[in-house]
């Protein structure tokens, strides 16, 4: 009997070993109460009745979950791979997030919150409310209401469905919003913003609306063609600022847009990504000359590379490129752009360079302080899309360096290479909240503490 049991054990690890692949029998999804079934399977590579190399699970485990969590529908996903009675499944368990959101909107004037915290003027902050209804109909849609106060006064709205057609890879927005001002930015003097202001009546309105359709190729690809419309006017002293502001001599500028753009998206994680690559291509052209009777006709490539390693253990490696480059040399103040708000070399917080072109290049270094880890609230864990957390800490050592060209300027900080190095913690959390504290200092030897709130790279 006992030599019979060895015999049966030998077979069967013989067998274990000699098998390198399982054919699925079913995919089982858990925890989509909201999400309709197709939009989970939108982001598997694989369906039942297909071969699966044992060596490959644990990659595939590894790209499901984050497929998944980079929807930004879901807080926490598992796979699994599980046999029983002989036949092989794939488990996706899920944890949707909340999906109707009256979310307080509080943003600056200024372009960062330490440069607004020099002045604490209540007088220049935006204040609102958008109201976001996610995963509308289970189906990944979005429905937004906007509403702002403050110092812009803001209505608007939009509606995204990011998969419209049978194979899920065709979507469709539409957006439009109506904006008033009594302060606008109106130039740059010795590299900071210069505004004019009316207490007593409206400077500026922009009416804006947008077309917009995407093409999704496999999980990484995306590409995004959009018609927009701009109308733009100027009052009391911004009109007699027209020419430089607008472009125009009448404080007024209608013009159409077309967009396109390439991105293609492998990083782990979007909202705090330690591995894998970004890069995007967009061309935008502001005005159609004759055909929208603007007679504007501006043309604006920008591009970004960013690549992310984990060269050992709780170490990781991050550099990215930004490139921004129009084709014309004369573009209206209103249009242009370079460095210092979204992009900017970091310890240059206070500045504002814009120009023709501008390049950027950022490394950073950075050491898990903390790594990943849940846990539940116990007073509210009745409450399962708030209760359950992640939470993440990271220290960073990063250098930047910029470059921004305009052929005839008089602000020092153009056609000069920039650069900033510093340190800093990032805090990381869920529904994809980053914190990052920085201590950086510039080329011209000035220290300064900024708080920051997106992904440093």
């Amino acid at each position: 009997m006992r030599g019979l049991l060895v015999l049966l054990i030998t077979l069967f690890t013989f067998t274990s070993k000699g098998q390198e692949y399982f054919v699925l029998s079913d995919v089982e999804i858990l925890g989509n109460k909201v999400t309709k079934t197709k939009i989970v399977l939108r982001e598997v590579s694989f369906r039942a009745q297909d071969t699966i190399y044992f060596k490959d699970t644990s990659a595939y485990i590894l790209t499901i979950e984050n497929n998944l969590l980079n929807t930004s529908l879901f807080n926490f996903s598992k796979v699994s791979f599980v046999e029983a009675l002989g036949k092989w499944i794939v488990k996706i368990e899920l944890q949707e997030r909340w999906y109707l959101w009256p979310e307080v909107i509080i943003k600056f004037q200024d372009r960062n919150f330490s440069e607004w915290w020099k002045t604490k003027n209540f007088k220049r902050i935006e204040y609102g409310l958008i109201v976001n209804r996610n995963n509308f109909l289970g189906l990944n849609q979005i429905i937004q209401g906007q509403f702002y106060f403050g110092f812009t006064k803001k209505f608007g709205f939009k509606y995204e469905i990011p998969y419209f057609s049978k194979k899920q890879k065709g979507g469709i927005k539409i957006a439009a919003s109506f904006s008033t001002q009594n302060e606008i930015f109106s130039g740059i003097k010795e590299n900071r913003q210069q505004y004019i202001k009316n207490d007593s009546d409206l400077i500026f309105s922009d009416f804006s609306g947008a077309l917009e359709y995407t093409r999704r190729s496999g999980f990484y690809k995306l590409q995004t063609f959009t018609l927009e419309f701009k109308q733009l006017r100027g009052t009391n002293g911004l009109k007699s600022q027209s020419v430089n502001y607008f472009g125009t001599k009448n404080g007024f500028l209608r013009y159409a847009s077309l967009v396109y753009w390439y991105k293609k998206d492998k990083r782990f994680r979007k909202s705090y990504p330690l591995t894998g690559h970004f890069f995007d291509f967009k061309l935008r052209q502001f005005g159609l000359g004759k055909i929208d009777k603007s007679d504007l006709f501006i043309s604006r490539v920008t591009s970004n590379f960013r690549i992310y390693k984990n060269i050992k253990h709780k170490h990781y490696f991050a550099v990215g490129t930004y490139l921004n480059v129009f084709a014309q040399k004369t573009v209206p103040f209103r249009l242009q752009s370079g460095l210092g708000f979204h992009d900017y070399v970091r310890g240059y917080e206070p500045y504002v360079v814009f120009g023709q072109a501008t390049l950027l290049a950022k490394a950073n270094y950075k050491f898990e302080l903390v790594a990943p880890k849940k846990f539940t609230f116990p007073l509210i864990k009745k409450w399962k899309k708030f209760s359950k957390v992640h939470f993440a800490m990271y220290w960073n050592i990063y250098a930047d360096f910029g470059y921004v060209y305009e052929e005839s300027s008089s602000n020092s900080m153009n056609n000069t290479v920039l650069s900033g190095l510093g340190t800093g913690i990032d805090w990381v959390s869920y529904y994809d909240m980053v914190i990052r504290t920085e201590v950086s200092i510039n080329k011209k030897g000035l220290v300064g503490f900024y708080l920051n709130f997106v992904a440093p790279i």
